[in-house]
């Protein structure tokens, strides 16, 4: 599917007028139809306009379309990234695979690895539980200290601002992001 076929199908499914699109992103309403329309390329800058106006990632536009309603990864199959400057491995079990609006992922972090507001998604409800190791979650001003089997759930109201591992092992965690953009 093409780009501008993505962009029109989320907009409408969403329920954003083309004009509502073209105030939030700045954007004119012409060039937002001709993009729909498959007429014209956005640069990288509009694309990120969209998706931040459309509550999505710029990647949607590019992932790779499935026709499944159900799917099936075995274990260690997900998609998965690394930093190992920052020590963080991140495993995504879903993303992409169908129009879903839950994200879930495994974060595995080293020794003193923080996960900052950006990477645990400001964006939506969150629901975390430590697999292994032990984990500092800050939330406002409240900092809570989650072991093994220790579980949270964060309405979008929360702000997460960021996860630390404060055990002396790496730790994993479960996570998934609830929103109305995936």
């Amino acid at each position: 599917m093409r780009i501008g076929t993505r962009i029109k199908n989320l907009r409408i499914s969403q329920r954003v007028l083309l004009k509502d699109l073209a105030k939030k992103t700045g954007l004119t309403t012409s060039f937002l139809s001709q993009l729909e329309r498959d007429l014209t390329s956005p640069s990288i800058s509009s694309l990120e306009k969209i998706a931040q106006a459309l509550n999505t990632k710029v990647g949607y536009f590019f992932e790779k379309e499935e026709r499944k309603d159900l799917v099936f990864i075995k274990k260690g199959m997900g998609k998965k990234s690394v930093d190992k400057e920052r020590q963080i491995a991140f495993e995504s079990l879903a993303s992409g695979l169908l129009n879903i609006k839950m994200q879930p992922s495994i974060f595995t972090l080293g020794i003193n690895a923080e996960l900052t507001k950006e990477v645990i998604y400001p964006e939506g409800e969150k629901f975390g539980m430590v697999l292994k190791g032990k984990i500092e979650l800050s939330c406002g001003d409240e900092k809570l200290i989650l072991e093994e089997g220790d579980s949270i759930y964060c309405v979008f109201t929360q702000k997460l601002k960021k996860l630390v591992n404060i055990g002396d092992t790496e730790a994993k965690l479960f996570w998934i992001v609830f929103s109305s953009a995936y």
